[in-house]
Parts: C-alpha cells; sequence; structure tokens
C-alpha cells in the first residue's frame, strides 16, 4: 500500500520526467496579493505567470502546496473530507502545453504510476467542451456513459481571489463502489453521495478575469491542476476518511496516546479536530502568522479556540493542543523544512493562548448554557447579537465559535445584532489584507504587463541616461504629463531602486531638455520599476531621452539602515538562538524596523548584547562583498533566505564576513563602518509569537539625539538643577508626590468610613436584610473594600453593593454577611449577572464578589439591576 510520502515522492518524479520545473512549495501568507488572505490553491504563486505580468523562467511547473482554507471550518471533524489545513498537487503549463497533454499526464499518472483500475475512472467537463471530451473519448478510451457534462457551478473555475486567470475544468472521478452510494439508479459524478469522489481537477485556463468581473482572453492560455493529497490518499490507501489516512491516523494515535482517550464514540470528533487544527496552526505559525485580532491572525485564533473548545469536551482542562507540534515536525518536516525552525517558538505561542483562553473559557460555557436555558424556557429560538458580542469581547469566543454551539442547540444566533454591537464598541478598521488604491494597483498590473523588465544598473551606478517608455497622469496611461501633474514614469533603464523586501524606494529627478520630474517614490511591481512623482517644470513625454539621477544622501541612509537589518539578524540569531528569523522588516532613511520571530520580550541584557555586537561589527570597518551566483550554491554556503520570498535561480548574496550572509537583492554598504553607529530605541510586539525591534542610525540617530536633549534642557530649566542633578531632583519629586497622594488617600478613606451610618440608615429592607446599593467616585477598589468591611462590622444583616470608576474602567464590589447569606444572597452570582453590563469579567464567593469592565459609564444601570436581583433573592 502507497502511503502519503510515497504519493508525494512519486507525483513528483513523475512531472519531472516530464520536463517540469519542480517549484517549492510557498508560504501560506499570498505575496503580493491583496485579495487573499491565505494561500488557498497550488496556483496562487503562479497567477502573475498566468496573467502575463512578468517573464517567465520556465514554461511548465509541479509542485506541492501547503494550502489553508477557512470556509467550512464547522465541518471540520465532523464529515469525512473536510480539513483547513491540506496540501495540493499540482502540475502548470504556461503557453505550453494545453488539453490534451494535461488529460495524457493525468490519466498515465492515475493508471500507470499509483494504480487505479481505469474502469473506475471517470470524467466530468463542462457543458458545451466538446474538445476535452473528443480527447477523453477517442484518445483516452473513457466510454460515453462515464463522461459527464456539467454546469458552469461546477465545472468552470473562478479564480483564487477576486482577480486571475480561470476556465473550464475536467475532474476525475473515482467510483468507489454501490455500497458508498445513495442507491439511486441516477448516482454519478455531481451527486451529493460518496460513491463518486473527485480526486483531481484540470482547469484550462483562458482567461483572466479583472476587478470588474469581466473575463478578459489570456495572452498565453494555460494549465492549472490541483489534486489534494488527503483526499488522494484516502482512495488508494482503500479507507474511508482522510482522517484513517498514515500520517493523520498517526496524529490521531499520538492525541489518543497522551490523551488517554480512546478514539472511539463521542471522542472521535474532539480527537480529529484538535490533530487537524494543530497541523493548521504549526504550518501557519511557520509561516509568521500568529493569533490577533483581525486579519489572518483573526482566522487562526478561532482555529486555534475551536481547538480548545474541543480539547475541553473531551475532558483536557490544562493546555494539550501546543504537545501536537512536535509529531507533526516529526512526520512532515523533511517535506516541508521551515516548520522545523520554529518548533520552541510556536508551542509556546500555542500553549500561551491556551492558558489565556482556559482562564475565561469555564466563565464563557457557563454564560452561553445560562443563555440557552433562558432562551429554551422563553421558548425562542435565536440568541441576541448584543449577548453574543459579550461573549466574543469578554470571554474571547469568536462569532463563528458561538454560531457552532448554538446550532448544536437548534438556535440561530442574531449575527446582524453582533456587528451592530461590535460598530458601537469597538471601531474596526479595514482588514490589513484588503488593497487600498485599486485604480493605481491596476496601473502597475498594467505597466508590468505591457512593458516588462525594467533593466535596473543602481548597484554601481548614481544616475543614468535613459529613455521613457510610458508616461501615466494620475493612474491613466497618457502621452505626456505636464508641469503640475502626478504621474507614473516608466523609463528602459534605471538606477533608481523600487520598494522591494522591505526597502522603500528610492527619490531623485528625471530630467528632459530642461524639464524635471520629481521622483518622490518608486515602485517594483513584478519586474518593472515605476517611478512616482510630479512635474516642477516643464513636461515628460513617452519617447524622451531623459537623464535619472538618485538623492544620493538619500540612498546612502537608506542602504546603512539596510546593511544593519543583516547585521541585527545575526546578533539576534547569535543572542536568543537560531529559531529567530525574519518576519517583515521597513527600511527607510531616518529609521529601520525588523520583525522577528520570537515569543519572550527581550531582557534589558539582551537587548545592550545585540546592540554591543551590532556597533561591534560596524567598528571593525569589515568589507561588505555581494556575489551573484545559483541559488542552490549561495544556500550551500549558508546564506539565508527569508520563508517566504520568492527567488529567481540566480540570487544576489550579501555577505559580511565571518558574520552575517544573507540573499538579499536590496543596497548595501561597502563597509560596515559607513553605518556609524546603531541605537535599539524600542522593543515591542507586534503579535502573538512576533517580536518587533526599531532602531537608528546616522540621521535618524542624529535627530534623536537633538529630540532628547531638547526634553533635557526643558527639564532641567523647569525644575531648575543642572545635567547631572535632573535624575535626583526628578526622584525627589515624585517621592514627595507619593507622599502627598497617601495624604490624600488618608483623607478620603476616614471621610469615606465617618459617613457609614449616614449610608446604612439610608439603606432598603427586605425581611430584616439591608440592601446598601450606591455609585461613588473618587474611589478605588480598595476603599470599595475597606467601605464593605466597616458597614459589615456594624450591621450583621446586610448586603453591599458598591460601583466605582478608577483608571477609566468601571469596578464592581458586592458584600454580603453571613446572614445575609443564609437568607439567599449570592455575591459570586450578581456579579456574574451584571458585569456583562460594563463590559466586562469576574466572580467570586457568595459573601464576596468583585470585577472590573470597560464601560464605566454604565456602573448605574448595573448597580440598580444587582439590587433587583438582591431583593429577589432574600428569602
Amino acid at each position: 500500500m502507497l502511503k502519503v510520502r510515497d504519493l508525494r515522492n512519486s507525483f513528483i518524479d513523475y512531472f519531472k520526467s516530464k520536463d517540469h520545473k519542480i517549484v517549492p512549495s510557498s508560504s501560506l501568507v499570498p505575496k503580493d496579493d491583496p485579495t487573499l488572505l491565505f494561500t488557498t490553491a497550488g496556483m496562487v504563486q503562479f497567477k502573475p505567470m498566468f496573467a502575463g505580468t512578468v517573464d517567465l523562467e520556465y514554461t511548465r511547473a509541479a509542485s506541492i502546496q501547503k494550502c489553508l482554507r477557512t470556509s467550512d471550518l464547522e465541518q471540520v471533524g465532523r464529515t469525512k473530507r473536510h480539513l483547513t489545513l491540506f496540501e495540493m498537487l499540482g502540475n502548470f503549463s504556461f503557453g505550453d502545453y494545453f488539453k490534451n497533454e494535461a488529460i495524457e499526464f493525468a490519466w498515465e499518472y492515475s493508471t500507470n504510476v499509483i494504480g487505479f483500475d481505469p474502469k473506475n475512472i471517470w470524467a466530468s467537463i463542462y457543458l458545451d467542451d466538446d474538445e476535452a471530451f473528443e480527447i477523453w473519448n477517442k484518445k483516452i478510451g473513457i466510454p460515453e456513459e462515464r463522461i459527464v457534462r456539467l454546469g458552469k457551478e461546477d465545472n468552470f473555475w473562478g479564480p483564487a481571489g477576486e482577480t486571475g486567470a480561470c476556465g473550464p475544468c475536467s475532474e476525475l472521478y473515482y467510483d468507489r463502489g454501490a455500497e458508498h452510494g445513495c442507491g439511486s439508479p441516477d448516482c454519478k459524478p455531481g451527486c451529493d453521495c460518496d460513491r463518486y469522489l473527485e480526486f483531481w481537477n484540470l482547469v484550462f485556463n483562458q482567461f483572466n478575469q479583472d476587478e470588474k468581473k469581466i473575463l478578459n482572453p489570456l495572452p498565453r492560455t494555460g494549465i492549472d491542476t490541483g489534486m489534494g493529497l488527503e483526499r488522494l490518499a484516502t482512495l488508494v490507501q482503500g479507507v474511508d476518511s482522510v482522517y484513517e489516512t498514515d500520517e493523520l491516523k498517526g496524529l490521531i494515535d499520538f492525541v489518543s496516546r497522551e490523551s488517554g482517550r480512546a478514539y472511539e464514540g463521542k471522542n472521535m470528533l474532539p480527537i480529529k479536530v484538535i490533530v487537524e487544527h494543530g497541523r493548521t496552526l504549526t504550518f501557519a505559525m511557520s509561516d509568521g502568522i500568529y493569533p490577533s485580532n483581525d486579519g489572518r491572525g483573526y482566522v487562526l485564533r478561532r482555529v486555534l479556540r475551536r481547538a480548545l473548545r474541543y480539547s475541553r469536551l473531551l475532558g483536557l482542562k490544562e493546555p494539550f493542543v501546543y504537545k501536537m507540534v512536535d509529531p507533526i515536525v516529526n512526520i512532515m518536516g523533511q517535506y516541508y523544512p521551515e516548520i522545523t525552525e520554529s518548533v520552541a517558538n510556536v508551542k509556546k505561542v500555542i500553549e500561551s493562548e491556551e492558558i489565556r483562553f482556559l482562564e475565561t473559557i469555564e466563565n464563557g460555557m457557563d454564560r452561553i448554557e445560562e443563555l440557552m436555558k433562558g432562551l429554551k424556557a422563553r421558548g425562542e429560538k435565536i440568541l441576541p447579537g448584543k449577548e453574543a458580542f459579550t461573549l466574543y469581547d469578554t470571554f474571547g469566543f469568536p462569532l463563528e465559535m458561538t454560531t457552532e454551539m448554538a446550532i448544536e442547540q437548534g438556535v440561530e444566533v442574531d449575527t446582524e445584532g453582533f456587528n451592530v454591537s461590535m460598530e458601537e464598541q469597538r471601531a474596526r478598521g479595514k482588514q490589513s489584507w484588503k488593497g487600498a488604491d485599486v485604480s493605481l494597483e491596476k496601473a502597475f498590473d498594467e505597466i508590468s504587463r505591457d512593458f516588462g523588465a525594467t533593466e535596473f544598473i543602481g548597484y554601481e551606478n548614481e544616475k543614468n541616461d535613459a529613455v521613457v517608455k510610458a508616461v501615466y497622469a494620475g493612474a491613466d496611461k497618457a502621452d505626456c504629463i505636464k508641469e503640475g501633474e502626478s504621474g507614473l514614469v516608466v523609463l528602459d533603464r534605471t538606477s533608481f531602486y523600487g520598494e522591494s523586501g522591505g526597502q522603500v524606494g528610492d527619490k531623485g529627478v528625471i530630467l528632459a531638455n530642461g524639464s524635471v520630474f520629481v521622483v518622490e517614490d518608486t515602485k517594483k511591481v513584478n519586474k518593472a520599476i515605476i517611478h512616482i512623482g510630479r512635474v516642477e517644470k516643464g513636461e515628460i513625454q513617452k519617447g524622451d531621452s531623459v537623464s535619472a539621477e538618485i538623492d544620493i544622501v538619500n540612498r546612502n541612509l537608506i542602504r546603512a539602515n539596510h546593511s544593519v537589518t543583516h547585521l541585527l539578524q545575526a546578533a539576534l540569531r547569535k543572542t536568543l538562538g537560531e529559531h529567530v528569523k525574519q518576519a517583515g522588516s521597513i527600511v527607510e532613511a531616518d529609521k529601520m524596523r525588523f520583525d522577528f520571530s520570537h515569543f519572550n520580550a527581550m531582557t534589558k541584557e539582551e537587548i545592550e548584547t545585540v546592540e554591543n555586537m551590532v556597533n561591534q561589527k560596524i567598528w571593525e570597518n569589515i568589507d561588505v562583498t555581494t556575489e551573484v551566483m545559483n541559488i542552490d550554491e549561495a544556500v550551500k554556503k549558508g546564506a539565508m533566505a527569508v520563508f517566504d520570498e520568492k527567488y529567481e535561480d540566480v540570487v544576489r548574496v550579501v555577505n559580511v564576513p565571518g558574520f552575517s550572509m544573507e540573499l538579499c537583492g536590496g543596497t548595501h554598504v561597502s563597509n560596515t563602518g559607513k553605518i556609524g553607529l546603531f541605537k535599539i530605541v524600542r522593543e515591542a510586539s507586534p503579535g502573538a509569537g512576533i517580536r518587533r525591534i526599531e532602531a537608528v542610525t546616522l540621521r535618524g540617530l542624529m535627530d534623536r539625539y537633538n529630540r532628547q536633549e531638547d526634553i533635557v534642557d526643558r527639564l532641567v530649566e523647569t525644575v531648575n538643577t543642572t545635567d547631572d542633578g535632573l535624575v535626583k531632583k526628578v526622584e525627589d519629586l515624585l517621592h514627595k508626590n507619593k507622599q502627598l497622594e497617601k495624604e490624600i488617600e488618608k483623607v478620603k478613606k476616614e471621610s469615606l468610613t465617618s459617613d457609614v451610618d449616614s449610608i446604612i440608615s439610608g439603606a432598603e429592607e427586605k425581611n430584616g436584610i439591608k440592601i446598601i446599593s450606591k455609585v461613588l467616585s473618587g474611589v478605588d477598589v480598595n476603599g470599595l473594600r475597606d467601605l464593605s468591611d466597616k458597614i459589615r462590622e456594624m450591621d450583621q444583616n446586610v448586603v453591599v453593593l458598591l460601583g466605582t470608576e478608577t483608571g477609566g474602567k468601571a469596578m464592581l464590589l458586592y458584600a454580603g454577611t453571613k446572614n445575609s447569606v443564609d437568607r439567599g444572597i449570592d455575591c459570586g452570582k450578581l456579579v456574574k449577572e451584571t458585569v456583562t453590563i460594563v463590559g466586562g469579567g469576574g466572580g467570586g464567593r457568595k459573601d464576596m464578589a468583585q470585577a472590573g469592565g470597560k464601560t464605566p459609564e454604565k456602573l448605574g444601570e448595573a448597580i440598580e439591576k444587582a439590587r433587583e436581583m438582591a431583593f429577589e433573592m432574600i428569602n
């Protein structure tokens, strides 16, 4: 029986024998594609090649691509086939071969390599695709009755994302036998039963869909095929579910063994979810996607919290999902080496998220159970959106998770009401993955497609002669740009560096016969370099002979900051560990920013070590060398690569001998001494599992020094001291201020407790139990506690319900005497029922409970609700 690893190897070997370029899987984060959250198919990394916007390095390719889809997240674990993380086998043609060869390859691999019985293979084709029918029927020999014509919904494949290549398709199905079917005499491919399992989709790309959904003929036809590895393994291994294939079954056995829960009965669904989501989390985080509250990170947090919910259903009360990382890496690391590089970091992030969520999940589950009971008691079937939002905002339950749990109880969720609450309490910006200026992006794509590569000569030159190939007035193609107009200029060759790899584009001027175009920014789109700016004098016309000259001071500042990012990454890896890898960077003239994978905040000592190490290399005046070589040779020499960066076969290697060697197409100093001095100004976290360093050199450092010197001068003048005495003077003032605050607090407390008699005398009463409910101002939680203690000392038959605003937040404190508790008072329940009003969480005992919230303006409403409930409780 072929194992999953055998299928991977056989697919690659087969298409290698057919002269296909074997291309590694790209990152789960699509590169330069704002229309996609994740890589959802093998063709995503090839979209520019299909669209004709880049020069072709090869015309046929094959890959095994890791993919992530979450559209059917709630079905994962419940069905036999749904997965979020899966591997897609694919072969591709870019104007090379078309339908005939694509069908032949699919048939030969399916029957001769993996040994499917030809009699059990069916094919579906697009309704009017007679060419595909003829190939299947006449050339391959599939009988007409096993070729099914289906409509656009089934057999016309749209683009991956909102734009891109698309066309009719033909799908291969395997007949698993009548025992898997529905029993209908009309059962055939396209039926919803499990008899005919689709395993390979051959897309015949003939069109490119633009932003307006218009289908335009592709400059060259292409082939895009996709075959899910896990589904293929199901058929080859003769099992009923993807979870029974050898690799996933091994992970299921691991969970069963480690958890002590047998894989049977009600345990099966939770175990499958933990296994599947564990793979998704491991791969996504290894590609730099970490849980957060928006964009990709929000989707990943949904996946993680769904896994945690099912861990709880399995009876696991401690973090467990993070334990999946090691076995997943052991099984799949040889095929996806990137997941082996961040094991410790990924495990820490998952475990931290588990601990954080487990702190709130019990209260959240209690809350949703109470809500469901209440709905059933009232005979209602819709959970209010406001309640769903509270579960999200207070307890961390994603809407989709609440929806899934509600469906299990036969209840719908008011998603519209949820969205209204979201808008009211949390203004969320547009998702980070949405494109911004569509018209400009369209112009960039048009330039890339129509004018191709720009010759970049900026490594050796600061200025150059060139010819204007195209001009755009604004985002519209034009014959010229006139004085005062902004636009785009495309040259045949340029010394301007186009923004890429985190390095900003060059600035400068383009001169033509007395005309001046000021370049304010430079972009690189595929291999086209686009100059963005305005005409300051005269006009720039298509066909002009021009002189292009970069702002050399600006370039020098940028390349110093770029070179220092290389030194910084090397220093971080030597100080923190080899798990550190770049997760993003921005290199500008006045500052640089470097994101890297690491879980813990850096200590002061670690920051100093890194900073000193970088400066030491700067002051050693080391010559920086650059060399162009084959990528395999570069990697063999030890050059570091950014995983989700797409490299050509020939690469540029930037080397600081004995310290740092990286693949990089950016501009760099010729000697480390030209960086001058390096200073880290901030270390923080932009998201889970990622740290960010912001630093300065040269002009940025001088600007920082001048700002800080100005601050010191003003402070010295304000507090009337000297530079040397400033710290001591500030410490004395802070100490004096703290003493005064203590005195004020003491006076407040004395004033508060002196009013106890009047507070008690103003209490309401039911059956001998006094109820005191008040919102106080200018009192912290300690003041509330002192007051409640004093009241209960003076009266043994009282419940105290107090609220206050402190630090911009709401605080609730409820306390009852033993007598009041004996008569029905439960402060813990009172807090749980009312803290949601102020947008918070908390709990406690029957005699004492406290909680905090985000909306102090609703304190009065919360206290009033607690008062009403207290009256109902007292018996």
